[in-house]
């Protein structure tokens, strides 16, 4: 089996893995809101000064979704809620990434935006790239993080990771795309 091969399995893996769940848009928008409003909570435990950073937005981005590391590739996917003013937004997410790695992880992010224009950037491109070298394990039975979750601010946007469960240790230049949705293309209804 060809590295190629792998990443495009791993990408599936990991976008099938990170779906949310439901059978109805309206029940997979609860389940994406309920997903990421227990990742934030988790944000913020690990990363305690990102809650004034997300409660002094302009609006905030949060994810949930799952990391994959195979030799010289990674990928990723996963959901998202935008809260901006009071309503919100769904997206979904992908990430791609080259360098090296091993393992599987879940993860949740926030990008909390203090910066008009980085707001509007994202709503209309949708992209975001950036470097990173971590090694990092959820320990089952211990409940504690084996390295430290990211968190940096660049261009007007704060951002905070976490290491939901999974291992892996990586070094890797990723790019992730989000796009928004309604859910209603991923949905597959019960025929009944």
């Amino acid at each position: 089996m060809s590295i190629k091969t792998l990443a495009l399995a791993s990408l599936a893996m990991s976008l099938l893995a990170s779906c949310a769940t439901g059978n109805t848009p309206a029940a997979k928008k609860a389940n994406a809101v309920s997903e990421t409003d227990e990742a934030l909570q988790q944000i913020y435990k690990d990363h305690p000064a990102s809650k004034a950073k997300v409660a002094g937005s302009l609006g905030y981005l949060v994810c949930t979704g799952s990391d994959s590391y195979l030799l010289a590739a990674s990928s990723g996917g996963g959901v998202c809620v935008l809260k901006e003013g009071g309503s919100s937004g769904f997206y979904r997410f992908a990430s791609l990434g080259v360098g090296v790695g091993v393992g599987f992880k879940k993860v949740a992010f926030v990008y909390a935006y203090s910066d008009a224009e980085a707001l509007r950037r994202f709503k209309e491109e949708g992209w975001d790239a950036g470097a990173r070298a971590e090694a990092s394990a959820k320990h089952e039975d211990e409940g504690g993080q084996a390295a430290t979750n990211a968190s940096f601010d660049v261009d007007g946007v704060s951002i905070y990771q976490s290491s939901l469960w999974g291992a892996a240790a990586q070094a890797t230049v990723q790019g992730y795309k989000f796009w928004p949705t309604d859910f209603t293309d991923d949905v597959m209804q019960n025929s009944e």
